[in-house]
C-alpha cells in the first residue's frame, strides 16, 4: 500500500512511521473526536485532525476494526464520505480495508442504502465490487438480499461487478444465490441482464430446506410479479394498458451526456418523474414483462433436455401445479407453449384442470378448454367418469383460505361465484356424473352443506346492505315528497298557481323532484324485496344480485335528481344575486355525487361484471398469449 506522511504527535503513543494502516492497538479515546466529527459531518475538524495525524485517515479507529471510511458510511454523511474518498483517491488500496466482519466501506454503504456513497466508492476503486466479506458475499449479493427495495443500488452494482478475482462472484458455487435473491425481490430486469452476461446461471439450482430452488421455482412463488396476480384500480389499469415499457431499460447514469438523456426520454418518462402513480404503474408493468421474459428464457435454456427430463424437472417441485393453483396463467401458458407434453402431467394423481377447478382459478382453467378453431391443438378432452366425479366433488367444496384475485363484493357475491363455479362444472362433466351421489347425498346437497357458513354470511351482508340503503332512500323520498308541496317562489293566494310558473328553473325543479321521488321509492321497494327474500342458495345466483344492482342504481339516480332539484331551487332563490355566490354553492352541491361515483361505482361495476360478465369457462388462445422466438 502507498504510504502517507505523518506528523509527529506530542504523545509518543500515537507516533508511528509513515504507513497506510496503523498496526498498533486501537486507542479509542484518542480517535473519539474524529468519530464524532464523522457522525456530525464536520469535515473541517477532520481536516485539522489529519494535519496532526496523517495516518488517522486509514487507521483502525474502533474496536470493530473500522476505519474512518466505515464510520463515515454508517453516519450517513454523504458529503463527508465523498471528501474522504477524494482525499484517499491517490491511495486506492485504502478503500479496500475491511472490518472484523470482512466488510469494506462499500458493504456498509449497500447495507445502509446510500446510493451516492456506493457510486463514490466504486468509481474510486472498481475492485471493491469483487471483495467478499467473511460470509463470502460481495456487495451485489448483499444488495440482492438485504437491500432488495433499493433497486437503483442493485442495478449500479450489477453493471459494475465483473467475474474477476479474488471472489469470482459469477462463477463461484454461491453465484446462483444472487440470481435467486434478485428474482425473489422482483428485480427480473436485472436478472435478465445478468443471465445475458453469464448464461450458465439461468439453469443453476440451489438447495434450501430440502427444496431445489431455480429461477422458475422462485417465479412460481411470486404470484404478484405477474399480471394475473396483481390487482389494479380503474385508473391504474388504464395507465398500465397505455404505458410503453422497454425491457432494455437501464438506470439513468448522471455522468452520461445530458443531451443524450433528454433525447432518450419519452413523454411517459417525463410523466413518471412528476406523477407518482405513473412511476408506480411503470415499475409494476416492467416487473410483469420481465418476469414473463425471464420464464421464456428459462424454458429456452432447458430445451436441450429430452422430454422425460423436462417432465421430471417440472414434477420434482410441482412447478406447474403451483402455477395452476395460484392462477399464474402467464407462466402456465409459457411452459405449455414450449413443452405441450406438460399438459398431460398428473400432480397428485389429477390433471391440471381438476386442480384449477378446486382452487377456483378460472383464467388458468380457460387454458385447458378445447378451442373452437380446428387449426389449433386441442388441449382438453372430455373428462372420464372418474375425472368428472372428481371435478364435481371439487366444485362442491368451499375453501375460505383460497384467495383468487376476483373483485367480488361481499359475502353474497362470493356465494354467487361459488354457484357459478358449480353450474359451470356441471356443464363440463359428462351428464351421468351430474346426478351421481356420494354417501346417498347428491352433489347439490353436499354443495349446500359445505356452503352453510358462506350462505349465512351472504344473507347477513345482503340484509345489512339493504337496511342501510333503504334508510338513505327513505330519507331522500321524504325530502323530495315534502319539497313537491313547497314550490320555490310561493303560490298565488287566490289561484294557488306557482308565481314562477313558466320559468325554466321551476320546470327543472319539478321534473327532478318527481324523478327523484320515483327513483327513491323504487329503490325502497327493491331493498324491501331483498329483506323479504327466502335466501335459498339458488337465490344468490341471479335473483338477489339483480335486486341489489337495481336498488343501488335507483338510489344513485334519486341522489342525483335530488341535488339537481336543489341546484334549481338555488337558482330561483339567488336569481338576483351575483354569480360568484351561486356558482360555488351549486358546484359544492355536486360533491356528494362525485363521492358516490368514486366510492360506490367500482363496487357496482364489480357486481354487474360478476352477474352479467363472461362465463367462467372462457377459452383463451394459449398459442397467442406469450409470443416467443423458437430456437434454431
Amino acid at each position: 500500500m502507498a504510504t502517507q506522511p505523518r506528523e509527529e504527535q506530542g504523545n509518543s503513543n500515537h507516533a508511528e512511521p509513515a504507513a497506510g494502516i496503523s498496526e498498533e492497538q486501537v486507542d479509542e479515546p484518542y480517535y473519539r473526536p474524529l468519530v464524532r466529527a464523522a457522525f456530525k459531518g464536520d469535515w473541517e475538524f477532520a481536516t485539522r485532525f489529519f494535519e496532526q495525524d496523517a495516518a488517522s485517515k486509514t487507521a483502525k479507529i474502533t474496536s470493530r476494526s473500522e476505519t474512518l471510511l466505515h464510520v463515515a458510511v454508517l453516519s450517513a454523511q454523504d458529503q463527508f464520505l465523498e471528501n474522504l474518498v477524494e482525499l484517499l483517491s491517490v491511495y486506492p488500496e485504502a478503500l479496500e480495508e475491511v472490518d472484523r466482519g470482512g466488510r469494506t466501506a462499500l458493504h456498509n454503504a449497500v447495507l445502509c442504502g446510500r446510493i451516492r456513497m456506493v457510486k463514490a466508492l466504486v468509481r474510486s476503486n472498481l475492485k471493491l465490487t469483487q471483495i467478499a466479506d467473511n460470509d463470502g458475499r460481495v456487495p451485489l449479493a448483499i444488495s440482492a438480499r438485504e437491500a432488495s427495495k433499493r433497486k437503483e443500488i442493485a442495478w449500479f452494482l450489477a453493471r459494475s461487478t465483473t467475474d474477476d478475482g479474488p471472489s469470482h462472484p459469477f462463477s463461484s458455487p454461491s453465484a446462483i444465490e444472487i440470481i435467486i435473491d434478485l428474482t425473489w425481490a422482483g428485480h427480473h430486469d436485472i436478472v435478465l441482464y445478468l443471465v445475458g452476461r453469464y448464461p450458465h446461471l439461468i439453469t443453476k439450482k440451489i438447495e434450501l430446506n430440502g427444496t431445489h430452488c431455480s429461477i422458475l421455482y422462485m417465479l412460481v412463488r411470486t404470484r404478484s410479479h405477474f399480471p394475473s396476480g396483481t390487482r389494479l384500480n380503474i385508473l391504474e389499469a388504464l395507465i398500465y394498458k397505455c404505458m410503453p415499457v422497454d425491457l432494455s431499460y437501464k438506470p439513468t447514469d448522471k455522468n452520461s451526456d445530458p443531451v443524450l438523456q433528454i433525447l432518450r426520454r419519452s413523454l411517459w418518462n417525463v410523466a413518471k418523474i412528476g406523477v407518482p402513480i405513473i412511476k408506480r404503474v411503470h415499475e409494476v408493468k416492467l416487473r410483469h414483462m420481465a418476469a414473463i421474459e425471464l420464464a421464456k428464457q428459462f424454458c429456452i435454456a432447458i430445451s436441450y433436455m429430452n422430454i422425460i427430463e423436462i417432465i421430471h424437472f417440472f414434477q420434482m417441485e410441482n412447478l406447474l401445479f403451483q402455477a395452476t393453483t395460484k392462477g399464474i396463467n402467464e407462466l402456465v401458458k409459457c411452459c405449455i407453449q414450449f413443452f405441450p407434453e406438460l399438459i398431460w402431467i398428473l400432480p397428485y394423481g389429477k390433471r391440471l384442470i381438476n386442480h384449477a377447478v378446486a382452487y377456483r382459478q378460472e383464467r388458468t382453467l380457460g387454458l385447458f378448454l378445447k378451442v373452437n378453431s380446428t387449426n389449433e391443438l386441442s388441449l382438453f378432452t372430455m373428462p372420464t367418469l372418474q375425472e368428472s366425479r372428481n371435478m364435481m366433488s371439487a366444485a362442491t367444496q368451499y375453501k375460505p383460505t383460497i384467495n383468487p384475485l376476483t373483485n367480488v363484493a361481499g359475502a353474497a357475491f362470493k356465494m354467487q361465484r361459488e354457484l357459478q363455479w358449480y353450474k359451470a362444472v356441471e356443464e363440463l362433466v359428462i351428464p351421468c356424473a351430474r346426478t351421481g351421489k356420494v354417501n346417498y347425498k347428491t352433489y347439490w346437497q353436499i354443495f349446500v352443506e359445505n356452503h352453510k357458513e358462506l350462505l349465512k354470511n351472504g344473507e347477513k351482508w345482503a340484509k345489512d346492505t339493504s337496511n342501510s340503503c333503504m334508510l338513505i332512500s327513505t330519507l331522500i323520498a321524504t325530502v323530495l315528497f315534502a319539497a313537491a308541496f313547497t314550490v320555490p317562489g310561493g303560490n298565488d293566494n287566490n289561484t294557488r298557481i306557482p308565481l314562477l310558473l313558466g320559468q325554466n328553473s321551476l320546470l327543472i325543479f319539478t321534473i327532478s323532484d318527481a324523478l327523484g321521488l320515483f327513483s327513491s321509492v323504487t329503490a325502497i321497494l327493491l331493498f324491501l324485496a331483498i329483506l323479504t327474500s327466502r335466501y335459498e342458495a339458488q337465490d344468490f345466483l341471479y335473483s338477489l344480485p339483480k335486486k341489489i344492482i337495481m336498488g343501488l342504481c335507483f338510489l344513485f339516480l334519486s341522489l342525483v335528481f335530488m341535488l339537481v332539484a336543489f341546484a334549481a331551487t338555488l337558482k330561483i332563490v339567488l336569481d338576483k344575486r351575483p354569480e360568484w355566490v351561486l356558482i360555488p354553492i351549486t358546484l359544492l352541491a355536486y360533491v356528494p355525487v362525485a363521492l358516490f361515483v368514486v366510492l360506490q361505482l367500482p363496487l357496482l361495476f364489480q357486481m354487474v361484471k360478476s352477474t352479467y360478465g363472461p362465463s367462467i369457462f372462457h377459452p383463451e388462445g394459449i398459442w397467442d398469449a406469450v409470443k416467443y422466438t423458437e430456437q434454431d
